[in-house]
């Protein structure tokens, strides 16, 4: 009578074992630096978040743009002619923050996408004061119906001078 109890436990504790192993784990929120393959030495990655980063599906991005020594008048975000996805750009929103969520949402002039040169340009009410950290934060995005690497890359326009300024690279992973 024990060996077959034992022989049941064993055959239920390896069941369980298998179906741990094989099952899918759910990914609720990517969060990732990122790297660059190619580029100058003036290329660095910076953080972002998502909240599915899942492939075909709504989306909300987080999007470092990092403290700069300047008054900030536009974020400019560009992105590959390989990302399918879309853009709402009625809740796109600029948050001070150095966090990937929380932080107090600015007051923005306009938000454009513009398809034709895969630029989204971001406009606050007032120039953001220097050493400030912001995340861009677009909701309703539409993720390309294929996971993969997209690489999008981040201006800053100075509000002293007319001159955007490259700040980085966001790789964006989708599964």
């Amino acid at each position: 009578m024990k060996i077959q109890m034992i022989k049941k436990l064993g055959i239920v504790s390896c069941l369980a074992v298998a179906c741990a192993v094989v099952s899918p784990s759910v990914v609720r929120a990517q969060s990732n630096a990122g790297f660059i393959l190619f580029g100058g030495i003036k290329d660095s990655a910076l953080d972002y978040c998502l909240d599915s980063g899942t492939s075909g599906r709504s989306d909300r991005y987080y999007l470092e743009v990092k403290p700069q020594k300047f008054k900030v008048s536009e974020v400019i975000v560009t992105y590959p002619e390989h990302f399918t996805g879309s853009f709402d750009t009625s809740d796109i929103k600029l948050r001070v923050t150095d966090q990937c969520r929380g932080g107090k949402d600015l007051e923005i002039e306009s938000a454009t996408w513009d398809k034709e040169t895969r630029r989204i340009t971001i406009i606050p009410k007032e120039a953001i004061p220097s050493k400030t950290a912001l995340r861009v934060v677009m909701s309703n995005v539409r993720n390309p119906d294929y996971g993969g690497f997209y690489q999008f890359d981040g201006r800053v326009m100075r509000a002293d001078v007319p001159v955007p300024v490259y700040i980085g690279s966001w790789v964006i992973t989708l599964d």
